[in-house]
C-alpha cells in the first residue's frame, strides 16, 4: 500500500503511468493516431485516456494540459 500512495505521490493529480505517458505526448505535439501507434493503442483508447486525463487535471485544451505538465498554473492568455 504504501508503494501506491508513493507512487499517487510522483504523477501528478494521480495520472496512472499510462495517462502520464499519454499525456505526455499529447503535451509534445502528437495527434490521438500518433499516439496510439507509438503506444500500441487504438485512437480511441487514446481519446478515453485524454478525457481522463483532461478531468483528472481540470484542463479543457491540449495547451493547458503541457501548461500544467511544465507546471505553469498561470491562467490562459487570449489574444
Amino acid at each position: 500500500m504504501a508503494a501506491s500512495l508513493t507512487r499517487q505521490a510522483e504523477e501528478p493529480a494521480g495520472l496512472s503511468e499510462r495517462e502520464r505517458q499519454i499525456a505526455t505526448l499529447a503535451g509534445s505535439g502528437l495527434t490521438n493516431r500518433e499516439i496510439a501507434q507509438r503506444l500500441y493503442l487504438s485512437p480511441k483508447t487514446v481519446e478515453a485516456h485524454l478525457a481522463r486525463i483532461f478531468a483528472k487535471l481540470d484542463v479543457r485544451s491540449r495547451v493547458e494540459l503541457t501548461r500544467r505538465l511544465a507546471g505553469d498554473t498561470s491562467p490562459e492568455r487570449s489574444p
